[in-house]
């Protein structure tokens, strides 16, 4: 969308700026031709100055620089030119040359200008980006499974993620935050626990998780939940067996193994294992390796635990994860479009080559909608209502725009 509003700038800069230079040659001395000479180096002028404006607020340095250079520049050499054309008017070509300049150059600044007029105006627009249906399934009974990988989840007592993990799905179906879930107009009935199981088959040392849908991840999925490897429930839990089928509607989230790298992108993530059966996929989420170690002195000897978010604990990611995971679980589920403003700001943090190529997806699922925002503590009494828990969970936004947790 600013694309096309900066290429409608830029096509009625060139036509005015150079219309009236054009003109300026044609119709030979007098007054209209000074009226228009001074016409046009005024809007030189303001488009310099807007620029200018303008790029206190673009990054990176050097872009500032660049662009000041060229637009003082392209100013004074449109000045020049149009004194020349009005005080020792050139003849034949030379007359041609210094008006061609003449265009390209005062173009140039009034397209400029005008794509600092529209970046600045879309920067500032009002309005915040709203979650918004997009026509594909939600999982309206959700069954939420987690699967701890590798030895280390074995530890006991239980390393602080998993007992803060288990704390979440222990309490998830009567939790208050599960009931805004549901309430919140997305389309979704429940949400209930599944199972939370541990796999203690350690993975291939220096193995790399790099895609959802093909490689290490949906191979230890589809092996645990087919029952081609025995997984046991997680401790202080009901002893319970991974089951062999499971239901329309599950979201299975993966806890890597700390000898496999999480190469996903973030800290978490979530989409869909293709699985036989079901034409969407099987929903997941996979959580970073470095959560084995989050909360232990071991932390500070793992790279991948140490750029852990240190205000958000597993179980934020853990609820961000779900509730995405649950509103668009395969895409075309709820999601916000790509706000003007965003696209704006952007290109001003980027630099203007940002226009050349596509722009990167707008984060605008239900819980990105809602990541600066302050944590939201149900921790005091614990998600299922207990004082033991210590639960902190992801705010999300509903459909009218407020964030709620």
């Amino acid at each position: 969308m600013v694309g096309g509003v900066l290429i409608l700038a830029a096509v009625a800069a060139v036509l005015a700026a150079g219309g009236s230079v054009w003109l300026l040659v044609r119709d030979g001395h007098g007054r209209r031709q000074v009226r228009r000479a001074r016409r046009l180096r005024r809007m030189a002028g303001v488009s310099a100055l807007i620029v200018m404006g303008t790029l206190g607020a673009l990054r990176p340095w050097y872009w500032d620089l660049g662009i000041a250079a060229a637009v003082t520049v392209g100013f004074f050499a449109v000045s020049a030119l149009l004194h020349l054309l009005l005080r020792r008017p050139p003849a034949g070509m030379a007359a041609t040359a210094a008006a061609l300049g003449a265009v390209l150059l005062a173009s140039g600044l009034v397209a400029t200008g005008g794509t600092a007029v529209a970046l600045d105006a879309a920067s500032l627009a009002g309005g915040a980006a709203v979650p918004v249906d997009h026509g594909g399934p939600v999982l309206e009974r959700a069954v939420v499974y987690q699967l701890f990988w590798g030895t280390t989840w074995t530890s006991s007592p239980p390393s602080p993620a998993l007992a803060a993990a288990r704390s979440f799905q222990s309490g998830l179906a009567s939790s208050t935050w599960a009931s805004k879930v549901v309430g919140g107009g997305f389309g979704v009935r429940s949400i209930v626990s599944g199972g939370c199981f541990v796999d203690a088959t350690p993975a291939p040392r220096g193995s790399r998780a790099t895609s959802i849908v093909a490689g290490v991840f949906p191979q230890e999925v589809r092996a645990v939940f087919t029952h081609h490897r025995p997984a046991a429930a997680c401790p202080g839990t009901s002893p319970a067996a991974a089951p062999p089928v499971l239901p329309r509607d599950a979201l299975v989230v993966v806890w890597l193994d700390p000898d496999t790298v999480y190469a996903l992108g973030g800290v978490s993530v979530h989409g869909a294992v293709p699985w036989p059966g079901r034409r969407h996929g099987l929903a997941v989420a996979g959580l970073s390796d470095g959560y084995a170690s989050w909360g232990l002195s071991s932390c500070s000897i793992r790279p991948s635990c140490r750029t852990l978010p240190t205000d958000r604990p597993p179980t934020y990611a853990l609820s961000h994860e779900v509730v995405e995971g649950i509103t668009n679980p395969y895409g075309r589920g709820w999601y916000a479009d790509t706000p003007l403003p965003w696209s704006a700001r952007y290109v001003l943090d980027h630099g203007p080559t940002a226009l050349l190529h596509p722009l990167p997806p707008f984060p605008g699922e239900v819980s990105d909608l809602c990541e600066t925002g302050p944590l939201v503590e149900v921790a005091a009494r614990g998600i299922d209502g207990r004082v033991a828990g210590d639960v902190v969970v992801a705010p999300f936004s509903r459909p009218n725009g407020r964030c709620v947790g």
